[in-house]
């Protein structure tokens, strides 16, 4: 029975994530090819992350009081909608950006609300000892689709143009929601009458339970620097591979392509490295050795090569996320998990949009790509130091 219920939650995922990635690559592409402006792809990118700030409170309280498969459902279901939206913004001959980031924007608080329920469910179905493994296999949908992503889904823009590619994205959260349908049914708490009256004293008590523990916030803070340094360079990596280095865009997903490969052997090692190693030396270790391997990308321009680094980038970031989810379900009441998981995401997504926007800024004023590389790569790094540092380093 757990397994089973495992294998739906995870090709609602599988299903979920191929739409995604074909949205992530489509958008930029879209308004690269109408516009240039690496500026306002970057911001776009940034906006769709700034609904997790303002949302994610909200997600982690409706996890702990209502049925985490109907928020699933219902979170797909209003996802359909706000894609066909996008697409008809995106159609327009001539972009309208406010227009532009509102529809990004409605569309990208969906998982903002749902993504706390998605967590918080995988304890109540998967039996504490498959905690880990399961978190992998999650992680590897991911890590399979950065191989396989950007290359197939930037040959079904190129084949279809970057609207048509949007279509197979809102087909993707129908399935999602069939597939999700065949989760069993789950026993509502009895808070849920009065959730508008206790919503806020749910987001107090999940604040202060995440704010007081020490190593679950420590985590939380590693976060956020890593993501601002992230999304420096990744808002802009498709403008940096066609604009700046001139590469076609079949180049540019085949780094990417091969990059995956290291998030996909992380995906494989990640049961074995996490049950051998300290939760704190590895979240520490990780965070250090990514931002060391950033630095790298200054070394060369051969889209190969950035491919490779890219690999060792998303491997030690993958064994981070599996490391730190891992903890955070085996530490946290289930009673309060949702609410834990979506302020932890909150803090750490906060950065998001400030680093897209920062880098894309940069640039914007005449920088080079190696000095948003140079600074991201620091960034990163040092917050692998502050971590080693702080009570998440010294979690067993």
């Amino acid at each position: 029975m757990y397994k089973s219920n495992f294998i739906y939650l995870w090709s609602s995922f599988l299903v979920s994530s191929i739409g995604d990635w074909l949205y992530r690559l489509a958008l930029p592409i879209i308004i690269l090819q109408k516009t240039g402006s690496a500026y306002h792809a970057a911001t776009v990118f940034g906006v769709s992350f700034i609904s997790w700030v303002l949302f994610s409170l909200i997600g982690g309280s409706l996890a702990d009081n209502f049925s985490k498969k109907k928020t699933l459902i219902l979170g797909n279901f209003f996802a359909v909608f706000a894609s066909l939206f996008l697409i008809t913004v995106m159609s327009f001959p001539q972009l309208n950006f406010n227009l532009l980031y509102f529809t990004v924007f409605i569309l990208a608080s969906v998982d903002p609300l749902i993504h706390p329920s998605f967590q918080s469910i995988i304890p109540e179905i998967v039996i504490n000892v498959q905690l880990v493994r399961a978190n992998a296999m999650i992680q590897t949908i991911d890590n399979t689709l950065s191989i396989m992503g950007p290359l197939t889904g930037g040959m079904i823009v190129m084949l279809l143009g970057g609207v048509n590619a949007l279509w197979i994205d809102t087909i993707s959260f129908i399935v999602a929601i069939g597939i999700l349908c065949l989760l069993p049914k789950q026993t509502e708490s009895k808070r849920r009458e009065h959730i508008i009256r206790k919503l806020w004293f749910d987001i107090v008590e999940g604040a202060n339970y995440s704010f007081h523990q020490r190593v679950i916030f420590s985590g939380s803070m590693m976060f956020l620097f890593t993501n601002f340094a992230l999304n420096m360079f990744e808002a802009k990596f498709i403008f940096y591979m066609t604009k700046t280095l001139n590469y076609p865009l079949v180049d540019a997903t085949i780094a990417m392509s091969i990059g995956g490969v290291g998030a996909l052997l992380a995906g494989a090692l990640g049961t074995q490295v996490v049950s051998r190693f300290r939760a704190g030396t590895l979240l520490s270790s990780s965070t250090i050795l990514a931002g060391l391997s950033t630095l790298l990308l200054l070394v060369s321009t051969s889209y190969v090569y950035i491919g490779v680094i890219l690999g060792l980038i998303s491997f030690f970031g993958t064994i981070n996320v599996i490391t730190y989810f891992t903890l955070r379900q085996r530490t946290v009441p289930k009673e309060i998990l949702g609410r834990v998981v979506s302020v932890t995401r909150m803090i750490s997504y906060a950065s998001i949009p400030v680093g897209a926007w920062f880098g894309g800024l940069l640039l914007d004023l005449g920088e080079p790509m190696f000095m948003v590389i140079m600074i991201a790569g620091i960034i990163r790094t040092f917050a692998g130091i502050m971590a080693k540092l702080s009570p998440l380093g010294k979690e067993n």
